[in-house]
């Protein structure tokens, strides 16, 4: 079976250009007039491949593909950038986007036929999941720009989460200021009866909480350091009490901390009883502690060079 490559192109002599030239190679070609077109096309035709133009009126390259790519029936299929613009700040911000490739025009588009065949080459054979021609599931122009004003908005939050996750690196040296500027940030975002960082050492682990006058302090602590124990994580200095009264954390979202595999540490946020977290919130949790994974490297080494050494001689 031949395999099907979407072109969205709004210039109709390329588009027209284009499809001729990957015709030749034996591909069949799918025309789309702009970004708005191709998307939708791309949820009715499940291509093998796509391939976008860059500078398109109403909806670019760049943002096509970002919504590609964060679309769950379409993020896996490969997405070819198109442009003439070959500038190094160009291509960072079309790979960004997740494209597979970045590709200038050029006379006879040796480059694109090129990339096509690779990542046909790489590309394993997979099951359609969607049956072909099924307009229903088809997004209408204006559904299409309602999800990209929703994904431009996530991206920026999640941009500003990640900016000011990083500013809580200023105090790097001090583990309880990084700790109480954490627990400011997410008590800001999220509601909860209690918030705990736990961090590796190498030889032991430290744990610091902050838990609301209702909860039960022992029993927060004892679960998390039971969580950080089947983590991986080394046992806490101070022993803390064991307790079985564990049952109301079961919704509590649970996130490692780690950077170049290696388990830094542990970040765990326990809701109110009879309160739930979205997945959206789960998806907070992880943001911050990709970030946080940083901070907290560089806090380890600062302490393994200047703290344990002076413990040694001591």
């Amino acid at each position: 079976m031949k395999h099907r490559l979407l072109l969205i192109e709004d210039s109709p002599t390329q588009l027209l250009t284009i499809t001729r030239v990957l015709e030749s190679q034996g591909y069949v070609v799918l025309p789309a007039k702009n970004g708005a077109e191709g998307l939708a096309r791309a949820y009715y035709e499940y291509p093998d491949i796509i391939v976008s133009d860059v500078v398109m009126s109403g909806i670019n390259g760049y943002q096509l593909c970002r919504l590609i790519k964060n679309e769950p029936d379409l993020a896996q299929t490969p997405v070819i950038l198109l442009t003439k613009l070959d500038g190094s700040i160009d291509r960072f911000w079309g790979l960004k986007s997740g494209a597979d490739r970045y590709i200038p025009k050029e006379p006879g588009f040796h480059s694109l036929i090129s990339a096509v065949r690779e990542i046909l080459a790489e590309k394993t054979e997979r099951p359609r999941l969607k049956v072909l021609g099924d307009l229903q599931h088809t997004p209408s122009p204006e559904e299409i720009n309602s999800r990209l004003h929703q994904l431009l908005e996530r991206l920026l939050f999640e941009a500003t989460l990640a900016d000011e996750v990083r500013k809580i690196g200023t105090d790097i040296f001090d583990l309880e200021t990084i700790a109480q500027k954490l627990f400011q940030l997410l008590s800001s975002i999220l509601s909860y009866q209690a918030c705990a960082l736990m961090v590796n050492h190498g030889d032991h682990s430290t744990l610091i909480c902050d838990v609301s006058q209702t909860a039960d302090e022992t029993a927060i602590k004892s679960y998390v350091a039971k969580l950080g124990s089947q983590l991986g994580l080394p046992a806490l200095t101070t022993d803390i009490p064991k307790t079985n009264n564990h049952n109301s954390y079961d919704s509590a979202l649970t996130q490692p901390i780690d950077s170049a595999g290696v388990r830094l540490g542990l970040l765990v946020v326990i809701p109110y009883t009879n309160q739930g977290y979205k997945p959206g919130d789960q998806k907070v949790v992880r943001l911050v502690c990709e970030q946080l994974s940083t901070i907290i490297r560089l806090y380890v080494s600062y302490f393994k060079r200047n703290i344990e050494p002076i413990s040694t001689q001591k």
